[in-house]
């Protein structure tokens, strides 16, 4: 990814949060710890289901005492939704914004999840920028997962796709929701699947992986040239000898990404 060259990421954009209450309300249900962000500092964290399953991941960042929020374009209603079930009486606004995101080597905030990753701007929609095509592919290149596209709503958690590994949760700032079951997992070792790095001839996305014909994991997303991909696979499957295969019957090899350090867990 070229340090002059910036990426409109067309499948997300931005919500605001505003108001009296917006720091707590925030603080109360997210993963992350916003309580005191500074300017100039992004987080990155989820939104989750009581059972402690993915719901929404998103950017946050702060402006004179506003929360921005960067989601899931397609998605946005949704967590619009879920925010305000949970808005009651607080003192909070949410509402749309018209500014785009971009992704590339400079920009305003340094990306949290991965330092290769470069960084992200939020700017007028007319800023002029390249196609998006080149950074996901680095970003399935380096195993990192962003939305629905690669992570399945109500069912995936945090462990699962490594977001617990990407600083997308704080273990320490108390209760968010979903925290109980999320913190049980993490604590007594019970992650069995982990998101991992695909590559082989023609990947699809939706495909299953299986091993003598038993189904070990799913491929989720796919690069452009279909050799490499994001998949779920259940880490004992890592272990074996026996090839994975995908439903073409062609071999696929899988690996942990660099950064995931879980070989002694």
């Amino acid at each position: 990814m070229s340090k002059d060259i910036s990426f409109r990421l067309i499948e997300r954009c931005l919500i605001k949060v505003s108001g009296d209450d917006a720091e707590s309300f925030l603080q109360s249900l997210v993963t992350q710890d916003v309580a005191g962000l500074q300017p100039g500092k992004l987080l990155y964290g989820c939104l989750l289901t009581p059972q402690g399953r993915f719901l929404h991941d998103f950017f946050i960042f702060k402006e004179n005492a506003e929360f921005f929020l960067e989601c899931e374009t397609q998605r946005r209603d949704d967590l619009i939704r879920r925010l305000k079930i949970f808005k009651l009486r607080s003192k909070v606004a949410i509402e749309e914004t018209p500014l785009a995101v971009y992704a590339g080597q400079q920009g305003t905030f340094r990306d949290p999840r991965l330092e290769a990753l470069g960084c992200r701007s939020y700017l007028p929609a007319h800023t002029d920028a390249a196609p998006a095509t080149d950074y996901k592919d680095l970003r399935i290149h380096l195993g990192v997962p962003e939305g629905s596209i690669d992570i399945k709503p109500e069912i995936d958690t945090l462990a699962d796709i490594n977001l617990d590994y990407l600083h997308g949760v704080s273990w320490t700032k108390g209760c968010f929701v979903g925290q109980e079951v999320a913190a049980r997992m993490e604590n007594r070792g019970l992650v069995k699947k982990r998101m991992v790095i695909v590559s082989g001839d023609r990947l699809s996305a939706g495909d299953a992986l299986t091993q003598e014909g038993h189904a070990v994991g799913e491929v989720r997303s796919v690069n452009v040239t279909r050799s490499e991909g994001l998949a779920i696979l259940k880490l004992a499957a890592l272990k074996e000898t026996v090839p994975l295969m995908q439903p073409a019957g062609t071999i696929v090899k899988a690996r942990l990404p660099d950064w995931l350090d879980i070989e002694n867990t």
